[in-house]
């Protein structure tokens, strides 16, 4: 058997680290990737679960993924089609209920069966909110300098970020000093008096991070539900249709642990 050479070997097909095969290549690298379940994905796949079912299993929406790579890597061209996601509901014991429907009049107008003064707040959250992910964009592609040896890049790097959070403002400085620092329920306290309201508000503060609520920083992980961009234009959430697959059988070679693939 011939043995075959490689740029780089990828152990893991998870959407990191399909990302970075995918640019690897692209760059002109021959690169291997290895996955040792039967499906490619990691935590962003959709699996059928039981018989007819299909289930977003870890993963479920897109509000991180940056546009430059949708672009980059020509996603759309190879079958991504971004859905808006912006339905959600919880029942309530006493048999009511509270819904986020896909368009802001709606759900304030459901926000007002709960709270008259929380529906007036909402327009004035979300507005809040969207100004924050503005003044976190420049900050999500920015390279940390090494604070032990910065070097000239990293001094420019810092002092890009310096002149940023200048041209903020005071107020909106200080509102996101406290998003990046509270808890969900803190931050959510402020603004609103319905407990059904910041329930559903503070699950999104707590997805991904094995934290709770009450923990100091989970006020950040609300903004990344209003972090959803396509092409430089902010939309809320999104989440990918999955259409037919471009990694075809032959594109792979499989084991009884692990799925190698030297075409990208």
């Amino acid at each position: 058997m011939t043995q075959k050479q490689y740029d780089a070997i990828i152990i893991g097909g998870g959407h990191n680290g399909l990302t970075c095969a995918a640019y690897l290549a692209k760059a002109g690298k021959k690169v291997l990737l290895l996955e040792r379940r039967h499906l490619l994905g990691g935590a962003a796949v959709t699996e059928e679960i039981y018989p007819g079912f299909k289930f977003t299993v870890c993963s479920y929406v897109v509000s991180l993924l940056r546009p430059e790579v949708i672009r980059e890597l020509e996603l759309a061209k190879h079958g991504l089609h971004i859905m808006p996601y912006h339905t959600a509901f919880a029942p309530m014991e006493d048999g009511n209920y509270f819904a986020y429907y896909a368009d802001a009049a709606s759900t304030r107008e459901e926000i007002k069966r709960h709270s008259r003064r929380d529906a007036d707040k909402y327009p004035e959250f979300n507005q809040m909110m969207y100004e924050m992910a503005f003044a976190v964009k420049p900050i999500l592609g920015m390279v940390p300098p090494d604070p032990a040896n910065p070097g000239l890049s990293g001094l420019r790097t810092l002092q890009q970020f310096g002149r940023h959070l200048q041209g903020l403002g005071q107020d909106t400085f200080q509102q996101l000093t406290k998003i990046m620092t509270m808890s969900a329920v803190d931050f959510l306290d402020e603004w609103y008096e319905t407990d059904i309201l910041k329930a559903l508000a503070a699950l999104n503060g707590i997805i991904g991070t094995m934290l709770g609520p009450h923990s100091p920083g989970t006020a950040y992980v609300l903004l990344h539900h209003y972090m959803g961009e396509l092409d430089g234009a902010f939309t809320g959430l999104g989440l990918a249709e999955r259409r037919h697959g471009r990694c075809q059988r032959s594109d792979c070679q499989c084991g009884s642990q692990l799925w190698g693939r030297d075409s990208l």
